[in-house]
């Protein structure tokens, strides 16, 4: 490990090769990774400014992607920041037929995109992903984090924190205030979730948690792409599909009990289940295809650029269109 004050390391992450040249927004948009780092440089450099390896910094340098940090350790972290330790093309083979043109056209934008996050930042992306439930984002969500980690560096003296006192200083949200009780579930769960990604199942335990929060908690901090947060992005981009939607229509959303006490695999509710529909059909490409399923929501269907997208031909609403 180089000692920090020592010459900061410039390394190559990976190059970019995508049809259409990945930047910062981009990438960082659907993560919870998101309210730890800093974008500028018009979407080509990012700074991890809250967490483990903060200071690691990002940058794009024409089909380049590299790092830069004082520390060894960071460099080899920065798989993780970039996004890097997952990449869609080395699991093609997981998908099935029924998706295989939609992976393949969202492939066509996004195979540049891995999902970033930072597993040494379990408390925050854990706490990111209890302030996302039920409200916006990026309007919302992002704020509340960076004012936490600026007015209580420690997430885990929230505990200690009266709800009204966080009221007064981040939010006065059922989210925020909810927050120190959650977080105290957590913390006295902590050993138990240790090891396999499954042992996570127990935070279904803790008040506010659903299966949601648990399958973002096993991507994002767990590192298993087998499991993806079903929310509404992903729901409504795949009820458009034409040869998805009579599929879809018949399925329903993870339910808590079910979740808490069964795998996917062995859940007597499985065949009527999304996530384990999913987890069949995706395998490991499914936490990613709900990664990007996210970002291709909001770029492109929520602003009706159907002429330009490469799902067109699979998409119920682009055929509307045309033959009206």
């Amino acid at each position: 490990m180089v000692a920090a004050g020592s010459p900061a390391i410039k390394s190559l992450l990976r190059l970019v090769e995508g049809r259409e040249k990945i930047d910062f927004f981009k990438l960082f948009y659907p993560s919870f990774l998101l309210p730890l780092v800093s974008i500028s440089g018009c979407g080509f450099e990012v700074v991890k400014e809250y967490g483990y390896c903060r200071g690691t910094k990002l940058f794009i340098e024409g089909d380049k992607l590299y790092v830069l940090s004082n520390l060894s350790e960071c460099v080899g972290y920065s798989q993780y920041l970039s996004g890097s330790w997952f990449n869609v093309r080395n699991h093609l083979s997981n998908v099935s037929e029924n998706f295989r043109n939609v992976v393949e056209g969202m492939l066509t934008l996004y195979g540049d995109l891995g999902i970033p996050t930072s597993p040494l930042d379990e408390l925050e992306l854990f706490t990111t992903i209890i302030l996302s439930r039920n409200t916006d984002y990026h309007r919302n969500t992002v704020g509340w984090v960076k004012k936490l980690l600026k007015t209580f560096p420690h997430i885990n003296s929230l505990t200690n924190v009266e709800p009204d006192l966080l009221a007064t200083e981040i939010s006065n949200s059922y989210q925020v205030r909810e927050l120190p009780e959650i977080l105290d579930c957590y913390l006295r769960l902590r050993n138990s979730l240790r090891g396999s990604p499954e042992n996570s199942r127990v935070l279904l335990r803790c008040p506010g948690v659903g299966p949601k929060t648990l399958y973002a908690y096993i991507l994002f901090v767990k590192l298993d792409p087998r499991y993806a947060p079903i929310d509404t992005n992903l729901i409504s981009l795949l009820n458009r599909l034409k040869n998805l939607r009579e599929a879809i229509s018949k399925l329903r959303p993870p339910i808590k009990e079910y979740c808490l006490k069964h795998v996917c695999d062995s859940c007597p509710k499985n065949n009527a289940c999304i996530e384990a529909f999913l987890k069949k059909e995706l395998g490991h490409v499914n936490g990613w295809f709900q990664t990007i399923a996210f970002l291709h929501n909001k770029t492109y269907c929520a602003k009706k650029k159907c002429a330009a997208c490469p799902l067109h031909r699979e998409c119920l609403t682009t055929q509307t269109r045309e033959s009206t």
